[in-house]
Order: structure tokens, then C-alpha cells, then sequence
């Protein structure tokens, strides 16, 4: 298997266990189709690459430690500066 069929394979593992939970609610909640219901198995093809995407983003930032609570433009000073 090549590297592009192994990542096609787990791709789509993931992706069922992302559609199947999607499917199951939908037949629980009565199993009428509807646009909501389609657009919702259809996005479950995207969450995969979300979920990478998400992760290659924490692993590049990771040694970075650069995390702000407040920006620092709109932050109010308790304690202004004396002239």
C-alpha cells in the first residue's frame, strides 16, 4: 500500500466514526430526511481534516508559549501612570 492509500484508509475510518453516531441520531429522532439532516452527514466528511488541522496547529504552536488573555491595546490600566 502506498502512503496516499493509507491515509485514504484512515480518512475514511474516521469518518465513519464520526458518520455513524450522525446517522443513528437522526433514525432515534425519527429518521425523516430533511436539508439539516443531509448537510449534517455531509459535514461529517469534513470533520476529519478539521480535527488534522487542529492538530497540526497545536504541534506548530506547542514551542511557542505564547498565550494573551487580554489584548493588550484594549486593556484598561487599574493603576495609571504618574507624571
Amino acid at each position: 500500500m502506498t502512503n496516499l492509500q493509507i491515509a485514504a484508509l484512515v480518512y475514511g475510518a474516521i469518518t465513519l466514526v464520526y458518520l455513524i453516531p450522525t446517522y443513528i441520531e437522526g433514525e432515534r429522532a425519527g429518521g425523516q430526511w430533511s436539508a439539516h439532516r443531509v448537510a449534517g452527514l455531509i459535514f461529517c466528511l469534513v470533520w476529519p481534516l478539521l480535527t488534522l488541522v487542529f492538530i497540526l496547529k497545536m504541534m506548530a504552536g506547542a514551542s511557542k508559549a505564547e498565550f494573551v488573555l487580554v489584548d493588550p491595546t484594549a486593556a484598561i490600566r487599574t493603576n495609571p501612570p504618574r507624571d
